[in-house]
């Protein structure tokens, strides 16, 4: 046990140095005090608490639930909050990299900021977090309203954007609340498809291969090709002429087999590579053909939320279909017994989607007739 220390003056008498002597704790909490040097860096579970109040940490406990890691992480936080370094060092505790664009000087609400995250979320559990934690990490002017991968339309401002790159009201996305951020993911599937015997009986359009002979004359429009052409490049040309009209639609299957839905195609051309094409598809551009196509392309694009709470396994195209009620001859998603088939289904194809509320799905077949 330490001995008493006097911080009387020489002149104090014998009472009241005994008095100090009996009032002195330090003897005996002597241990304790020089135990608790350094406890800070190694604190026991009991002060985690009392540390996380201290160092004002406590908004950050939802995003980062190990008091120990929000210690460590979060005081480093606190000296750079309020620049871009803070949200680098909030998003990586949640497993995301972004970079963040902020509004431009000449717009009214020039404090908004959003963010292109590095990939589409993992899970619509992780935005709530993303949200928190970017608006905790800025400045209180900035605003984080949005975040964004894989599918990105902005608004259309006049002179600076042309009419087809851009959406006439706000950007594109969804909330999951109203009073929080909009976002704004895109994943595409590509799928180069080889049209099989049976996808072509399906349609009616199957021509026996003629080898080196002249292929068969169809009840068709007969395209820019000589009568008696020859050979597998015009039986490919004169399938895909033969192929009935009609809208295109994708229809996705789960597991089981089940429609989940049907999305309306934005694309069914008959095209050709083209260096200058509006249309791309593995690494080469595609164009709008009326003849000499042997190729076609169709693309479907689901809308935010279509088939929320199902996972698509399969998905195939109907070539030529419309809406079962006539009410809605302009209907982009039916359900199941909503679209009044013309074709068959062709192109069945295994995928792995599961419908999100913010994400956008797009499937894209090219089929090689």
């Amino acid at each position: 046990m330490t001995a008493a220390v006097h911080l009387l003056p020489t002149s104090s008498t014998a009472f009241e140095r005994a008095l100090s002597e009996a009032i002195d704790v330090t003897p005996r909490l002597d241990g304790a005090i020089t135990s608790l040097s350094g406890i800070k860096f190694t604190p026991p579970p009991s002060f985690l608490p009392f540390l996380v109040y201290e160092y004002g940490l406590g908004e950050l406990t939802p995003y980062v639930p190990n008091l120990y890691d929000l210690l460590r992480e979060g005081v480093a936080w606190t000296r750079v909050r309020g620049t871009p370094a803070a949200v680098d060092r909030a998003l990586g505790w949640l497993g995301y990299t972004a970079a963040i664009e902020e509004a431009a000087v000449r717009r009214s609400r020039w404090n908004l900021f959003q963010l292109a995250l590095d990939r589409v979320r993992d899970d619509e559990d992780d935005l709530d977090p993303i949200d928190g934690v970017a608006n905790l990490s800025t400045p209180l002017r900035s605003v984080f309203w949005r975040g964004f991968a894989g599918y990105d339309i902005r608004p259309l401002e006049y002179s600076r954007k042309r009419w087809s790159e851009a959406r006439w009201s706000s950007s594109s996305g969804a909330r999951l609340r109203t009073d929080g951020a909009k976002w704004s993911f895109g994943r595409t599937y590509s799928f180069d498809h080889a049209m099989t015997e049976a996808d072509l009986t399906a349609l009616g359009v199957w021509i026996e291969p003629t080898g080196d002979g002249e292929v068969p004359w169809l009840d068709i429009e007969w395209p820019d090709l000589a009568w008696d052409a020859f050979g597998g490049d015009a039986r490919s040309e004169l399938m895909l002429l033969a192929v009935p009209a009609g809208t295109a639609w994708a229809c996705f299957r789960d597991a089981g087999g089940a429609v989940i839905g049907y999305r309306r195609a934005k694309v069914q051309q008959r095209v050709v590579v083209d260096p200058t094409g509006p249309y791309s598809f593995g690494g080469l551009r595609f164009a709008p053909a009326a003849t000499g196509a042997e190729m076609m392309l169709v693309e479907a694009l689901t809308d935010f939320g279509e088939g929320y709470g199902s996972t698509a396994a399969a998905v195939s195209l109907i070539l030529a279909a419309e809406p079962a009620d006539p009410a809605r001859p302009g209907a982009l998603w039916l359900g199941t017994g909503e679209l009044d088939a013309g074709l068959p289904e062709i192109a069945l194809t295994p995928l792995d989607i599961e419908f999100g509320r913010t994400v956008r799905e797009r499937v894209r077949f090219l089929l090689r007739f």
